[in-house]
């Protein structure tokens, strides 16, 4: 569903730059994906971007997926099992857990560093060289640990870098993109988030014997395409009379009030409880698939690939439906509900799993609520978004903390049930699917205010 630009909207480097979203799976990348790209702009960019700048950039924007999600996905499940398969539940909890929250820190310093940078490279293609180049040394270091704390310290810096350099991709869109492009831009770098990962789980098996490769081909792939933009990039060094780093307003970032707020209190609780059940849904999928059917890394890595696909379309036509009735009912909150209960739905049938088309229902099932909450859920926080306050970058990127705190937080807790439940993945899903309902139903709460029942805008 398109998303209309709010009054007073902040700068992007406000919004893009310390709030990119990083997706922890292709269930997760299919939300971002499905929601597209708020760009919000304060200097108006009016010269339209070349057909060819804009290729250049997709096609670098899709790499860098292909070697950020699919180890998320995939590589990094089969990789700890290789390095330690008795204690692979708690060891991929970490690996996966530990990145997420440490981009919670360097997320926003990034974004923050980024709008004072005065080198002749550019303030946003500084950062995005410097953060591929880390991403490439790190997933090269995941190949080649030869223990799963090493695996873990190499996976952090490569997260850490390819979220920097996400980071920076989106910023230069609010710098440069004007508005009359953005919809299409939006909907192609849309597009990319839900089947970049997709191409890297499919490259990633092909490797599953050659740890190395497994990682270095979608990092060296994401590289080398990263550099062909980087070397057309339009960006110029921060003006020099840019003001100083406020640590106290770079703080006020990561709270707000909750009692004068509280419609977007509850949207937010709502959104994160929503990702975390979403992060569960992927993350013990290698090792659940294995178990249950007996399949081998290569053939688990072409159904993870192909439930990819499938699902990329189930989510577009629930993004569609769900986005065109919400208008038409000038309702939000019902599709929530809805989202999370088949986000429930799909995790049981996915956790009870006897049979690969038992699998893909599971799965097709849960992208289609994901399809459903994702055409909502950015709808329903801009409805509450404390505009009033003139502070509408410090809210979004609260916003998106709500998502980011649950990627980190998610793999622990599932960590932690599959301990509990001595080694059983069924209940990481049961769990799951119970946060999801809990989650679609704490929307209810979000009282008329700033309504979440939309004015029709006439046409």
């Amino acid at each position: 569903m398109p998303q209309q630009t709010p009054p007073n909207q902040p700068p992007a480097d406000e919004t893009l730059g310390s709030g990119v979203v990083a997706p922890t799976g292709i269930p997760q990348a299919t939300e971002l994906g499905v929601e597209g790209l708020v760009v919000a702009v304060g200097a108006e960019p009016t010269i339209h971007l070349r057909k060819r700048y804009l290729f250049a950039f997709i096609v670098a924007y899709f790499a860098l997926y292909i070697a950020w999600i699919a180890p998320v996905a995939f590589s990094l499940a089969v990789r700890v099992e290789q390095l330690d398969a008795a204690g692979k539940n708690g060891a991929i909890a970490l690996a996966i857990g530990v990145p997420s929250l440490v981009v919670l820190i360097t997320g926003p310093l990034v974004g923050v560093l980024s709008d004072r940078t005065r080198l002749r490279l550019g303030r946003r293609r500084s950062w995005m060289l410097g953060g591929m180049i880390v991403g490439l040394l790190g997933s090269v270091a995941v190949g080649v640990a030869t223990s799963v704390p090493l695996l873990i310290a190499a996976w952090t810096i490569a997260y850490v870098g390819y979220t920097a350099a996400g980071g920076m991709f989106l910023t230069h869109l609010g710098d440069k993109l004007p508005e009359a492009q953005r919809g299409r831009v939006a909907g192609f770098s849309g597009a990319v988030t839900q089947i970049a990962p997709i191409f890297g789980v499919a490259i990633a098996s092909a490797f599953t014997g050659l740890p190395v490769l497994m990682f270095a081909v979608p990092a060296v792939v994401a590289f080398l395409l990263g550099l062909i933009f980087i070397a057309v990039m339009k960006d110029t060094p921060a003006p020099s009379d840019i003001g100083r780093i406020d640590m106290r307003g770079l703080l006020q970032g990561y709270w707000f009030d909750p009692r004068r707020h509280p419609n977007f209190a509850w949207v937010w609780i709502s959104r994160c409880l929503i990702f975390i059940a979403l992060s569960f849904s992927t993350l013990y999928t290698v090792y659940l698939l294995g178990e249950r059917l007996q399949l081998d890394s290569a053939t688990i890595g072409g159904l993870v690939a192909t439930s990819g696909l499938l699902g990329l379309v189930v989510a577009i036509v629930g993004s569609v439906l769900s986005g065109t009735l919400s208008d038409r009912l000038r309702r939000r909150k019902p599709f929530i509900v809805v989202g999370g209960f088949l986000l429930a739905g799909g995790l049981v049938v996915t956790g009870t799993t006897t049979s690969v088309p038992q699998f893909f229902a599971g799965t097709l099932i849960s992208v289609l609520g994901i399809g459903i909450f994702a055409a909502i859920d950015q709808a329903i926080g801009l409805d509450t978004l404390p505009s009033g306050e003139g502070q509408n970058g410090r809210f979004l990127g609260i916003f998106n903390l709500a998502n980011q705190l649950a990627q980190g937080v998610g793999p622990f807790l599932a960590g932690a049930i599959v301990i509990a439940a001595g080694g059983d993945y069924m209940w990481v899903y049961l769990f799951a699917a119970a946060v999801a309902i809990i989650g679609g139903l704490l929307i209810l709460r979000v009282q008329p205010g700033r309504p979440t029942t939309i004015e029709r805008v006439p046409r």
